[in-house]
C-alpha cells in the first residue's frame, strides 16, 4: 500500500526567506488582524526541520483548513530553519506586529515566555479533550509552571536508521541495543578499499549534535539541564562525549556532517546507520534504493531520548478575534484525522492517542512497523533543553561538541567551558527578568 497525502498545495503570498524580517514587511502582513468584517486573516510562520517535501504538505494542509473555514484565512509563511523562524518572530515581536501563530522548536518556550509573547491557552484546552487525548509527554513540552502555552504539532525523537541490505550482507541479524553493540556493529559495517573510505558504519546527523548529545546523556542516566542551569560537565555527559570520540578514533564515524548531507549519505549508501529525526522516516524509506529499518537508539545505563520538533504557539498581543482564529487553527492542525495523516505523510509522531487508532494509521503501521519505533521510544523521552537563552546555550554546546570531535580540545575541558558560558548566560537572563 502506498500512502499519499490528501493535502493539495497552494501558492503562498509574502513568503519570508533569509535574514531578519523588516518592520515594513511585517506591517504589511497585518499581524493577524481582521481586514474584513466577515473574515479573520492570520499568519502561520513555520520552519522545515527535516528532509523531504514537508513544505508542500504543510501548504496543502493550510489550503484544506481555509476551504473548511469560511470565516478564517490562514496565510502560510515558510521561514526556513527553526533558528530562522525564531529570529524572525523575535524581530516581529520587536516591532509590535508578530505573526498570529508560529511553530518554533519546543526549546524556545522559555525564550518566548521571557518576551511575554505567548497566549495562555490553559482554560481553552480544559474545555476540550486535549488533556485527555494528547500524549502527556508531548503536551508537557508546552507547559511552564502548570500553564499551557501552545499545542504540540510535530514532536520527534532521533531514531537509528539502518540499511537493512548492508546489515544482511555483513551477516548482522539484529540492530545494536547497547553502545558497545553500536561500536562493534559500526566496525563490521565500515568499508575501506585500499585505504579509501567507501562507507561509514554510523553517522550522527550534523547540525543537531546538541539534540543528539542530550539523548546520549539521557541514555547515561542524566538530564543535562534544570530550569535555571545546565549540567554539561557532569561525568555522565563527559562519558557520553568520550564515547563519540571513541567511535571517531575507531574510524567508524565521521567527525562532522550536515543535517541534510547525512540523510543524503544514508540514502546513497555512504553510511550504513544514521541517527536522524523520525520526521525523516517517510523520505528516507521512500527515497532509499534499499530496505530501511528503524531501531530505538542504543542504550548505555538505560534507554533515553530527547524530544525535538515543535508546538504551535499563539501571540498574546493581538485581537481577541485573531486569538480565537489562531486557536481554531491550532486545534484543527492537531485534530485526530489531521495528525493521523501528518504522521503517515512525514514520520513525525501524531500527538493524539486517537490518531494512532484511526483505521488509516492502523493499516499504515501494519505495512510500515518502523513508524511505531519512535512512539515506543517516546516513553523514555523528555523535552529538549528548556532553559532561558537556549539559543546561545545551544551554540556553546554545539561548539564544544564539534571542536572535540575535530580533535581540538578534550571532552571534559570542552564541556566545562560550555557549562560555564551557558550558565553565565542563563543567570544574566534570569536577573533581567527579575
Amino acid at each position: 500500500m502506498s500512502v499519499k497525502s490528501t493535502f493539495s498545495p497552494i501558492s503562498r503570498r509574502g513568503v519570508l526567506v533569509g535574514g531578519a524580517v523588516s518592520a515594513a514587511a511585517l506591517v504589511g502582513l497585518g499581524g493577524g488582524r481582521a481586514r474584513a468584517a466577515d473574515k479573520v486573516k492570520v499568519q502561520f510562520m513555520y520552519p522545515v526541520g527535516v528532509s523531504g517535501d514537508i513544505n508542500r504538505i504543510v501548504s496543502g494542509m493550510i489550503s484544506k483548513f481555509n476551504a473548511e473555514h469560511e470565516k478564517i484565512e490562514v496565510e502560510a509563511i515558510y521561514a526556513g530553519s527553526y533558528d530562522n523562524t525564531e529570529q524572525k518572530v523575535i524581530t516581529a515581536l520587536g516591532v509590535g506586529d508578530p505573526p498570529a501563530t508560529w511553530l518554533p522548536i519546543n526549546s524556545a518556550l522559555q525564550t518566548f515566555l521571557g518576551l511575554d509573547s505567548l497566549a495562555d491557552v490553559t482554560d481553552k484546552a480544559k474545555k476540550t479533550d486535549i488533556y485527555q487525548d494528547f500524549i502527556p509527554s508531548f503536551l508537557d513540552t508546552c507547559v511552564s509552571d502548570g500553564k499551557l502555552y501552545g499545542l504540540p504539532f510535530q514532536p520527534s525523537t532521533p531514531v537509528l536508521y539502518l540499511n537493512k541490505d548492508a546489515l544482511k550482507a555483513a551477516g548482522i541479524t539484529k540492530a545494536p541495543v547497547t553502545w558497545d553493540d553500536l561500536l562493534e556493529t559500526a566496525k563490521a559495517l565500515t568499508i575501506r578499499e585500499n585505504g579509501e573510505l567507501k562507507r561509514w558504519g554510523v553517522t550522527i546527523g550534523g547540525g543537531w549534535h546538541d539534540w543528539m548529545f542530550e539523548c546520549y546523556c539521557r541514555q547515561n542516566g542524566l538530564v543535562p539541564w534544570t530550569k535555571d542551569s545546565v549540567l554539561f560537565d557532569k561525568p555522565e555527559a563527559v562519558n557520553a562525549l568520550e564515547f563519540w570520540v571513541k567511535m571517531v578514533k575507531a574510524g567508524v564515524m565521521p567527525p562532522a556532517s550536515t543535517w541534510q548531507g547525512s540523510a543524503n549519505d544514508f540514502m546513497a549508501g555512504r553510511t550504513a546507520m544514521l541517527y536522524h529525526s523520525t520526521g525523516s522516516l517517510t523520505n528516507l524509506r521512500k527515497s532509499s534504493p534499499f530496505e530501511v529499518d528503524v531501531a530505538m537508539m542504543p542504550k548505555n545505563k538505560m534507554f533515553g531520548a530527547c524530544q525535538g520538533g515543535g508546538p504551535i504557539m499563539i501571540a498574546r498581543k493581538q485581537s481577541d478575534a485573531a486569538i480565537e482564529a489562531s486557536w481554531t487553527f491550532a486545534q484543527w492542525m492537531t485534530s485526530t484525522e489531521v495528525q493521523s495523516q501528518w504522521g503517515r505523510d512525514t514520520g513525525y509522531l501524531a500527538v493524539r492517542k486517537s490518531a494512532w487508532q484511526t483505521p488509516e494509521m492502523l493499516a499504515y503501521l501494519k505495512e510500515v512497523p518502523q513508524a511505531k519505533v519512535a512512539l515506543e521510544q517516546a516513553e523514555y523521552a523528555g523535552a529538549f533543553l528548556q532553559v532561558p537563552g537556549y539559543h546561545k546555550v545551544r551554540e556553546y554546546l554545539k561548539s564544544a561538541l564539534d571542536r572535540t570531535l575535530a580533535g581540538e580540545i578534550a571532552p571534559d575541558a570542552a564541556l566545562k567551558e560550555a557549562t560555564i558560558n551557558s550558565n553565565r548566560e542563563i543567570q544574566r537572563l534570569l536577573r533581567r527578568r527579575g
